[in-house]
């Protein structure tokens, strides 16, 4: 242990007891845990992540997200070691670990350059027109229905509130995405990840799906 103040003379003014303080040691302050993302006081959460520059951030977030957050920013991540997110902006892996945030998923993506190039490209799935550094992704986010809303054909007047979606969800997602990215280059989205039933999908006819039905899209076309 260091105790600079032992070696103040007599008569020393405050100011250098001050600074003797605080070139000791055995100050009372837990600076390791507090600059833990893990172990840190709740309140030093905010702080600890300007410190670290975190970029996505939501208040409505629980705590151990926070956290983690936090830790990837900083590299300290026990998930992703040594692997701080701002260095993966602009890569496929630094775009889901960032929706990963907001509880959505990449369902699939066309990027530069898969353009359409005769003898090379699949009819219906290369993009005809598709520009240079720009990525399309097909990404799946769920939204919940308010409780008690309205419905044409399953709701009372005056019974049933007419509340719409939240769309919260989405605008974090884009977000997200355009937190991501490198300036240099540009993305589309589309958050239609569920389509009608078709008579194409050969769906078997044994009662475990319904007319008018819906599944899941596994790819942007």
């Amino acid at each position: 242990m260091t105790n600079a103040r032992v070696i103040l003379a007599e008569g020393t003014g405050p100011l250098e007891w001050a600074m003797a303080a605080g070139a000791s040691d055995d100050l009372p302050v837990p600076y390791a845990q507090i600059m833990n993302p893990y172990e840190t006081p709740l309140a030093f959460l905010p702080w600890l992540a300007a410190h670290h520059s975190v970029d996505l951030w939501f208040d409505d977030w629980s705590e151990a997200r926070k956290r983690e957050m936090i830790a990837q920013s900083a590299g300290l991540s026990a998930v992703y070691p040594a692997s701080p997110l701002a260095a993966l902006k602009g890569t496929l892996a630094g775009l889901k670990r960032y929706l990963a945030f907001v509880d959505a998923e990449i369902v699939d993506r066309i990027a530069h350059p898969a353009r359409f190039t005769f003898g090379r490209a699949i009819l219906g799935r290369a993009p005809v027109h598709h520009r240079s550094f720009v990525a399309h992704y097909l990404v799946r986010v769920s939204l919940e229905a308010p409780a008690n809303r309205f419905q044409i054909g399953r709701s009372a007047f005056g019974r049933a509130a007419l509340r719409p979606v939240d769309l919260e969800p989405l605008r974090r997602v884009k977000r997200a995405m355009t937190i991501a990215k490198i300036p240099e280059t540009q993305y589309s989205v589309t958050f239609a990840w569920r389509r009608p039933i078709t008579v194409q999908d050969g769906i078997p006819i044994d009662g475990s799906h319904i007319v008018g039905g819906w599944r899941d899209r596994l790819r942007l076309d």
